[in-house]
């Protein structure tokens, strides 16, 4: 049976039992049950949360806790809350009838954090399980099949090359510490693609971009345009003494799909595969087109085609005055696997040679000599 796991904080009995009784009306019906643990106040919250036998996949915050105590400004919900996003990665809702008194530092919702006003009609619960259903907390919580890998790799890979490591004399341990999360990283790459199938679109990209600073990748706007930096990731990173091997950033035009597909406005999601302009659109989507290169649609990022031939350079000496003054938004970097068949491509565009043409009627004729 799947169960989702969830810690209800809130102090109020009438909301208690209202929860109560919500979570066993949702449970009557779902496929994903839930398993609730309420707590009162902020110390039993914290308690909880640090206990390691425990661990939850979702959590409802109210923000003034403790209301037997004399101030009338205690929110200490904030607290628990800065526990759970410090040190914990489920998603945690937070259902107050102040949300005002929320946190500065708190007050960016997202899909894993969202600010609820109490009374409004909301399906709190069912929101929860949509993002359980995703097995988001079984990939990444304390119990997750991160934390498996991680075992794997400490006693079955690493225990055997730590002495190149251990004796290694000309690095630091900064320097080391760095070299081993990389190292560990590849190692549990290797795992996840042993059993991966297809891709999501979104593993197309990283949102929002790692890297301090522009980087190979990198897809951002200027000047009302889409691009891609494709300036080679040895020229474009930045030297310890502050400077790059480059002198000019190479961006790559990425155009939407309206713009190159014949009769895009046209296309939905019935029609036949069969249909010419759907198989004019998956040659596109499956590279086919020397000079251009796909890239998908998310929440973030509009689907459309790198142009290889329509690029445009920028000083490097300019780069970040442009990002400080807005003119240049980063808006995500394309993720390692397909950034490479990207630049392959690109490369490949600008160093084909082709063939010089013959006289097809004399090569025939000479054939047959």
């Amino acid at each position: 049976m799947n169960e989702l796991k969830l810690l209800i904080v809130e102090d109020d009995p009438e909301l208690i039992t209202s929860y109560k009784r919500d979570i066993a009306s949702f449970n009557l019906d779902s496929e994903v049950k839930i398993n609730h643990e309420q707590v009162s106040d902020k110390e039993a919250a914290l308690n909880i949360l640090k206990d390691k036998k425990k661990y939850f996949d979702a959590a409802i915050v109210d923000l003034k806790l403790d209301s037997n105590e004399k101030s009338d400004d205690d929110y200490s919900g904030n607290d628990v809350i800065r526990e759970i996003k410090s040190n914990l990665r489920f998603p945690v809702f937070v259902v107050t009838g102040t949300p005002q008194h929320i946190s500065e530092d708190l007050k960016n919702e997202n899909s894993f954090f969202k600010i609820k006003t109490r009374g409004e009609e909301d399906n709190h619960l069912e929101q929860l399980v949509d993002i359980y259903k995703t097995g988001i907390t079984k990939i990444i919580n304390s119990k997750g099949h991160i934390e498996d890998f991680l075992n794997n790799i400490f006693w079955n890979h690493l225990s055997n090359s730590m002495e190149n490591w251990i004796k290694d004399d000309s690095r630091s341990p900064e320097e080391k510490q760095k070299s081993l999360l990389r190292y560990t990283l590849m190692h549990m790459q290797e795992y996840i693609d042993e059993d991966i199938e297809k891709y999501h679109p979104s593993e197309f990209y990283i949102t929002e971009p790692i890297k301090k600073n522009i980087f190979t990748g990198d897809i951002v706007t200027y000047d009302g345009n889409r691009y891609i930096v494709l300036t080679p990731s040895c020229d474009i990173v930045i030297r310890e003494d502050g400077s790059r091997n480059t002198t000019m950033i190479l961006l790559v035009q990425i155009r939407s799909l309206n713009d190159v597909v014949k009769n895009f406005d046209s296309l939905n999601s019935g029609t036949s595969e069969k249909n010419d302009n759907r198989v004019r659109l998956n040659s596109f989507i499956e590279n086919k087109k020397q000079n251009y290169h796909f890239i998908p649609k998310t929440n973030i990022v509009e689907a459309g085609l790198v142009d290889f031939q329509n690029k445009l350079t920028l000083p490097e000496s300019n780069i970040n005055k442009l990002i400080e003054e807005r003119q240049i938004i980063r808006i995500a970097t394309v993720s390692t696997p397909f950034l490479k068949d990207i630049i392959s491509r690109y490369s490949n565009y600008y160093s084909r040679q082709g063939s010089p043409d013959f006289d097809t009627n004399e090569i025939y004729t000479s054939l047959f000599e």
